[in-house]
């Protein structure tokens, strides 16, 4: 017979109970009894089934009893990101509905990480008892390699953490441009200028402009125009790619090109439409694409739970990826009707 709950407990001289809560990471289990019982089942080669945890969780939530542990969402914060932008808001609000309903109580951490030690951050998770981190897109991707992820399961969201690598959930960001830039087409756009700031590209591992490009090269009706990808996009240096190329329709994030073209008397949409990227960041009315910024978050949270529920912790040896699509939202600054 397979190894069981009470096999653990007549090995440690603890209750059933207690092991159960220690191997699901409760924080009424103090860590030295959560380690013996993590040894012992190590040691007797205890593998919870999966779904064992999933209908257990399940008779919990019916019988009220919904409190099943603590998770994090960790931030890392940019230079000079003093405020949460929206999309961030909105994942993080997605994020805690979602933890909510599956029984967890969801903190949220802001983490400049200056030492790339981190240990300041694991003291303060693992005094909170937190068993599930998740980590939410910042501008650049930060170093965790000497954080100790051994107490914790892991996901993020897009790609904040570079080293190591983590399961992770986001926007499939490759489809949805494509779907999005097919939409446009079928519009009877045929001068498509997609422009850029560095950054965002970099910390997607430039699926943006590797989708437009793939897009371009399948696409031999359109007329190739060359991105414009900058540190940051100013307004004399998108002028003078506009002026030369002269695209249809403008695929980006700045929605401040809008003014600048109607300084220069060019009209929007009439002379030349604009679609946004990052919809959620829209500061106008714009068509764009919604990145599903609460959806986000609730699918991070799905994805840390199924694995505290199967008993993973610590950096995956195989990391997993869940993508979700993105929505076309029409709006005033494209022409619906066609070109």
């Amino acid at each position: 017979m397979p190894p069981s709950l009470k096999n653990i407990a007549l090995h440690t001289g603890l209750s059933v109970a207690t092991v159960s809560r220690a191997l699901r990471g409760s924080d009424l289990v103090n860590e030295e009894t959560r380690a013996l019982v993590e040894q012992a089942a190590s040691e007797l080669g205890y593998t919870r089934p999966p779904l064992v945890g999933a209908i257990m969780s399940s008779l919990r939530r019916s019988a009220q009893h919904s409190y099943l542990g603590n998770l994090a969402l960790i931030h890392i914060a940019s230079p000079g990101q003093s405020e949460w932008i929206p999309f961030h808001k909105e994942s993080i609000e997605g994020a805690q509905a979602r933890a909510a309903e599956l029984g967890f109580k969801l903190s949220v951490f802001k983490h400049a990480p200056v030492d790339n030690r981190h240990a300041a951050l694991n003291r303060v998770l693992r005094s909170r008892g937190i068993t599930g981190l998740i980590f939410i897109n910042a501008q650049a991707r930060a170093d965790f390699s000497r954080f100790d992820w051994s107490p914790f399961a892991a996901v993020q969201i897009d790609y904040p953490v570079s080293d190591p690598v983590l399961h992770t959930s986001g926007i499939d960001h490759h489809r949805t441009i494509q779907m999005a830039l097919t939409r446009l087409a079928g519009l009877g756009y045929r001068r498509i200028g997609f422009f850029i700031e560095r950054y965002k590209d970099h910390r997607l591992a430039y699926k943006w402009s590797g989708a437009f490009a793939a897009f371009q090269r399948g696409m031999p009706e359109l007329k190739p125009i060359p991105e414009l990808e900058q540190p940051v996009i100013e307004k004399a240096d998108f002028l003078r790619w506009f002026k030369k190329h002269r695209p249809d329709v403008l695929v980006g994030h700045k929605t401040a090109v809008i003014d600048w073209l109607r300084g220069e008397h060019v009209r929007v949409p009439e002379d030349a439409g604009f679609f946004n990227l990052n919809w959620n960041e829209s500061d106008i009315p714009c068509a764009g694409l919604d990145l599903e910024a609460r959806l986000q978050g609730a699918v991070a949270v799905e994805h840390v739970v199924t694995q505290i529920h199967q008993f993973e912790k610590g950096v995956p040896a195989h990391p997993k990826t869940i993508y979700i699509e993105g929505r076309w939202v029409d709006g005033p600054t494209l022409l619906t009707k066609g070109k």
